[in-house]
């Protein structure tokens, strides 16, 4: 299959798989899979939307492109998607929907609170609804940043300004939690950008529109003209799953099927999504995010995960605790902010190239630290590294490159 749909395919795939440049081309994407691609990123569900499915496809596609690689060519190489390797990342943010309550209201739903916290809270002792703070401490204290997405005009950006400054000095992302509105008009995203960097003194980069709206005819393209490297609205909010079947970063196709600068992280799991619409218990709660999780995992995903600020200290909410020290005792997963994944995404696009002669392998850049290769060869033939480092692990032969002088090769690969 050729065309404009074609082509976006062959290059979503190459650049989320980490090939060699150049070496997808459109007519070698099958038809059905541009066919679904292009049909999500305009807006249909994907086969299976309960499971990452279309992610799943792209990985047996994956397969196959290894298999064949191999047999014709002697070996396969690609980069991995985390750095190091890692089997999945996980992206942290919290939706700033409010910071206060009024009196009444929190002692009519004051049975959410610990006593202790309660208690607190009537003697102005600690605020329960601005965390913000809180979640920054206690995700410091096991190593993590987070990204805190600001509304521009539903409370007095002053009473969080303070708070968004030390998020800010310490490595934290401030973002836009983005106003009734901002989805589909490019003034309205304008006016709310405005708002928040000057009430706030950050101008911010990244983006979650509330309550998820999102309009596939207007929405990317605002986000686009409005200069936002990443946005992490598309998801679900009234069931578990995934909006697109993807649950990898990806750049959104325009109207003529050219890809943006902006980035998608898809949405994977929503605190409100197992609390408020499907009435989980607590038990239930941690299943449901182990399992989206493990699904992640399985096509080497990211796992974007949204936290309400507001939440952490209710029933179902103080549940994040819980998540941040599984987290932790997790090695080797690549753990960060929306600013930290897409940064990642955009340094490891450094382009991958076959050099003159068989099994040859080099940059067209400096590779990003922790970038790393995932190397196949015909028979365990070894390869040969000048400027970097060759890694066993779990059955995998990885490669570690260092520097701009990084050269790949595979003795008697064509």
């Amino acid at each position: 299959m050729t065309g404009p749909a074609a082509a976006y395919a062959a290059g979503f795939l190459q650049d989320s798989l980490g090939l060699a440049s150049g070496s997808l081309r459109p007519g070698d994407v099958p038809g059905d899979l541009v066919d679904e691609l292009s049909s999500v990123m305009r807006g249909s569900p994907p086969g299976d939307s309960t499971t990452p499915s279309l992610e799943a496809r792209v990985t047996r596609f994956l397969k196959e492109l290894e298999r064949s690689a191999v047999d014709e060519k002697g070996f396969f190489v690609r980069k991995a998607r985390w750095p190091g390797a890692a089997p999945m990342a996980v992206c942290l943010t919290h939706d700033v929907d409010n910071i206060e309550r009024p009196p009444e209201h929190i002692l009519k739903v004051k049975d959410r609170f610990s006593p202790s916290d309660f208690s607190k809270a009537q003697r102005g002792l600690i605020s329960l609804y601005d965390n913000i703070d809180l979640i920054r401490e206690r995700e410091a204290a096991e190593g993590f940043r987070s990204s805190f997405y600001l509304m521009s005009k539903e409370y007095p950006l002053e009473k969080v300004r303070a708070s968004a400054q030390r998020l800010r000095a310490k490595g934290w992302e401030v973002g836009l939690h983005g106003d009734f509105g901002t989805h589909d008009s490019e003034e309205e995203m304008a006016k709310a950008v405005k708002r928040l960097s000057e009430g706030i003194g950050v101008r911010p980069r990244g983006l979650r529109e509330h309550y998820l709206r999102f309009d596939f005819g207007k929405s990317w393209r605002v986000m686009e003209d409005a200069g936002f490297d990443y946005d992490t609205t598309v998801g679900t909010n009234d069931r578990l799953g995934f909006k697109l079947g993807l649950a990898a970063p990806f750049h959104p196709p325009d109207e003529e099927w050219r890809p943006l600068n902006l980035l998608e992280l898809p949405l994977s799991l929503m605190d409100t999504t197992l609390w408020g619409y499907l009435k989980r218990t607590e038990e239930e709660g941690m299943r449901d995010v182990k399992e989206s999780m493990r699904m992640v995992e399985e096509v080497e995903g990211l796992f974007t995960l949204l936290w309400h600020q507001e939440a952490v200290r209710m029933k179902g909410g103080r549940l994040y605790w819980k998540v941040l020290r599984g987290l932790a005792r997790r090695k080797g997963l690549f753990v960060g902010s929306g600013e930290q994944v897409a940064r990642w995404w955009r340094a490891r696009g450094v382009p991958l190239r076959p050099a003159e002669g068989g099994g040859v392998v080099t940059f067209g850049g400096s590779p990003p630290k922790g970038l790393t290769l995932v190397l196949k060869t015909r028979d365990g033939t070894e390869p040969r590294v000048t400027s970097g480092a060759v890694i066993r692990r779990r059955g995998e032969v990885l490669v570690s490159p260092s520097g701009r002088s990084f050269k790949l090769q595979v003795p008697g690969a064509r």
